[in-house]
């Protein structure tokens, strides 16, 4: 598309290109769904070299920014309406700026027109008209953000309701491909603000032409710490995932190590009955040796130990009356929660009862 100040149109050949260029007049060369064995014409016709077209041509590069006499080349990315990026380049000359990209039409339309606005006003500036055109081309990048945010918010909501593992890794590899997204354009904005360098004392340049690029690296700065302020709330979030996720491992183990302590006398005695001393392995066949032996005595044993742990202040039954009845002080509903003591400096979750429920946290 041809985007000058009589609007933005459809190029119909290579020679509509070369007529324009014949004319003298500043023009946008907007080329998208870049192929190179259509588009090279075009960028011949636009005065470009061929060092310069199949740089224009070769996508999948890294961000950077050269600007010298009527000359400026930069390889940036733009963004889609679904917060895509989109790799663009853009080669500016004396009496033309060439972009090219692969996406469609339609997602520059308003840039198109805005610069069709203010073509009439540029008297065929290269560097006025080319810091103006970077700086509508980077405004796109706030889809990115908006996407991040989202992203970022999806993955809180997953750690705030708890989802499980999966849902978390999916959230996170898409984050972890923005992030590769951010040290790339962190990269970009350290080769734009190099470019920017002494370069009111090239030729040509003017004061508006300077104003202009500098704002534009102000901006690229500005989009910087907007992408790594994200960056920063992803590390937070991972992190207090990661967190929430030990936690409920060290609550894991401490019902774990409850349990085992219950049930310690128990297996205590299991031990002692099972020695093979000749005493011991006597028959006892008697079912009244069976209830004081095999039932009474371990749950007696089970009792004190509860009884124990109650008085030494590590155990403890909680009463959680029914939602539908409002507090009940006989409620059976009954659970035990480990408390933290001198004793056991590291214990801290709460227990639960043999129904399973989670205890609630301190």
């Amino acid at each position: 598309m041809i985007i000058d100040a009589a609007g933005f149109r459809f190029v119909g050949n290579a020679d509509d290109v070369g007529r324009l260029v014949a004319a003298g007049s500043f023009f946008w060369l907007d080329i998208f769904q870049a192929n190179p064995s259509v588009h090279a014409a075009h960028l011949g016709q636009a005065g470009l070299e061929g060092v310069d077209i199949a740089w224009a041509l070769r996508f999948g590069q890294a961000g950077r920014m050269l600007i010298g006499p009527q000359r400026l080349r930069a390889a940036t990315w733009i963004s889609d309406r679904a917060g895509n990026l989109v790799e663009l380049h853009l080669i500016g000359r004396e009496k033309c700026i060439v972009t090219v990209w692969a996406g469609e039409a339609t997602e520059l339309d308003d840039i198109r027109q805005q610069f069709a606005t203010l073509a009439a006003g540029f008297h065929d500036n290269l560097y006025q008209a080319a810091g103006i055109l970077l700086q509508l081309l980077l405004g796109t990048l706030d889809r990115v953000t908006e996407s991040l945010d989202a992203n970022l918010d999806d993955l809180q909501l997953c750690i705030d309701r708890g989802s499980d593992s999966g849902d978390f890794a999916s959230v996170s590899r898409r984050l972890r491909a923005l992030q590769s997204i951010v040290a790339s354009f962190s990269r970009y904005s350290s080769a734009v603000r190099t470019a920017m360098i002494g370069i009111e004392s090239l030729p040509d340049m003017d004061v508006r032409g300077a104003e202009e690029l500098n704002d534009y690296v102000e901006q690229v700065e500005d989009i910087e710490e907007q992408l790594n302020e994200r960056r920063r709330w992803m590390s937070d979030i991972m992190h207090n995932f990661a967190t929430d996720i030990a936690q409920k491992q060290g609550e894991q183990i401490n019902r774990l190590t409850l349990v085992s302590l219950l049930f310690l006398p128990v297996t205590a005695l299991t031990g002692f009955f099972g020695m093979n001393f000749d005493w011991l392995n006597r028959p006892i066949t008697s079912g009244e040796s069976f209830l004081i032996l095999g039932v009474i005595l371990p749950a007696l044993c089970v009792i004190l130990t509860i009884a124990w742990l109650m008085r030494q202040g590590l155990l403890r039954f909680r009463l959680r009356p029914s939602a539908a009845t409002g507090p009940m002080p006989e409620s059976n509903d009954a659970r035990l929660t480990l408390r933290r003591s001198s004793n056991i400096p590291a214990v801290r979750p709460v227990a639960t009862s043999g129904l399973g429920r989670e205890s609630p946290r301190n």
